[in-house]
């Protein structure tokens, strides 16, 4: 079944309310005729504040309108736990940590084996890479997630003796996803998938686009085991 468009259900739901396109405008401070070509479907879905706004101005789940713009649910996950966390600090409450079972980290966990040991410091291979992580058990074998807001990507390979980054690896951009000001950058290394999660401003100054070839450091300390 297709899915449903973002256009298709912000009409139903406006309609639904009784709202006019300029009640609608009216209510989320968007412009009306900005509106109306989003319904159209001949402009794109908006960013995050201006779907949470509607999401409330409209009483629809804010997650129905994000699957229904395109956003893969593992980025919609992430967005809605930083919304969260937006929250709470507004209300001085205390942070909550992204969730463990978020698909990003799924996404971003892997099994790996110790191939060396120096006290905690243990060697590992990330598909025909080896990285270096902290591990504090005695087993030869063990899980890593690596979180995807840790990992640093750049166009020149970073200096090692100026990063906090130990692990430095060359790896190709597959996917690009955007929302709200937050990309979700897919990238390829030998044998391994990663996910990182950037400002899209960030990305925008990097100039990457799909397909491009790129380096990614990633401190030891922010790998858990």
């Amino acid at each position: 079944m297709r899915k449903r468009q973002f256009g298709d259900l912000l009409h139903t739901a406006r309609q639904r309310k009784g709202y006019s396109l300029r009640d609608l405008a009216e209510r989320t401070g968007m412009n009306y005729s900005r509106l109306s070509r989003i319904e159209h479907g001949t402009r794109p879905a908006p960013g995050l504040p201006e779907i949470r706004r509607l999401a409330d101005s409209l009483d629809v789940d804010m997650s129905e309108l994000l699957v229904s713009s395109g956003t893969p649910r593992e980025v919609m996950e992430r967005l809605l736990w930083s919304e969260r966390l937006a929250a709470q600090d507004r209300r001085n409450r205390p942070k909550t940590r992204l969730p463990e079972w978020s698909l990003l980290f799924e996404k971003n966990t892997y099994r790996a084996r110790v191939m060396q040991r120096e006290g905690a410091l243990c060697a590992i291979r990330l598909g025909e890479e080896a990285i270096d992580v902290f591990h504090f058990g005695r087993g030869r074998e063990l899980t890593i997630t690596i979180p995807p807001e840790v990992v640093l990507v750049s166009r020149d390979r970073p200096d090692p003796a100026a990063s906090t980054a130990e692990n430095i690896l060359s790896v190709r951009v597959k996917k690009i996803r955007r929302l709200g000001g937050v990309t979700n950058l897919v990238l390829v290394g030998a044998g391994f998938e990663l996910n990182a999660l950037h400002a899209e401003r960030s990305v925008e100054r990097l100039g990457l686009a799909e397909g491009d070839p790129v380096y990614i450091a990633i401190p030891i300390t922010a790998i858990h085991t």
